[in-house]
C-alpha cells in the first residue's frame, strides 16, 4: 500500500472511530448506560449511524459521477448532441431517502429524456 492510501485508510478510521464516540456520547446522554441496555439496543443505534454515513456517501458519490458527464450528451437513438442540465430527486435507497443530483438531457425530436450518467 503506498503512503497516500495508507494516509487515507488512517484519517478514515480515526473519523470512524470519533463517529463512534459521538455515538456513545449521545447514548450516555439519554439514559441507556444507566443499566446494562440490550445488544440490540446498542445495535440498532450503530446501524442507524451507519445507515447515515452510507447515504452521505450515496450522496456524494452521486454528484461526482453527474459532475463528471459535461454539458452536452448524445442521444442515445439518434446520436444528436443536447444540452445537459443537473436535477435532484429523492430516492430510496437500502439505506432510506437520498437526495441524488443526476445529469439528464433532453431530446425533442425522439420525443425522450436520458441520462447520461447511466
Amino acid at each position: 500500500m503506498d503512503a497516500v492510501v495508507e494516509k487515507r485508510q488512517e484519517e478514515k478510521q480515526q473519523l470512524l472511530r470519533r463517529l463512534t464516540e459521538l455515538m456513545v456520547e449521545e447514548q450516555r446522554e439519554q439514559g441507556l448506560y444507566q443499566k446494562v441496555p440490550r445488544y440490540s439496543e446498542l445495535e440498532v443505534a450503530a446501524r442507524a449511524l451507519a445507515e447515515e454515513l452510507a447515504r452521505q456517501a450515496q450522496e456524494r458519490s452521486a454528484r461526482e459521477v453527474a459532475a463528471g458527464c459535461g454539458s452536452k450528451a448524445a442521444c442515445p437513438t439518434c446520436g444528436e448532441e443536447h444540452p445537459v442540465r443537473l436535477e435532484k430527486r429523492t430516492m430510496t435507497s437500502l439505506d432510506g431517502p437520498v437526495e441524488l443530483v443526476e445529469a439528464v438531457a433532453d431530446c425533442r425530436p425522439c420525443r425522450r429524456s436520458f441520462f447520461p450518467s447511466a
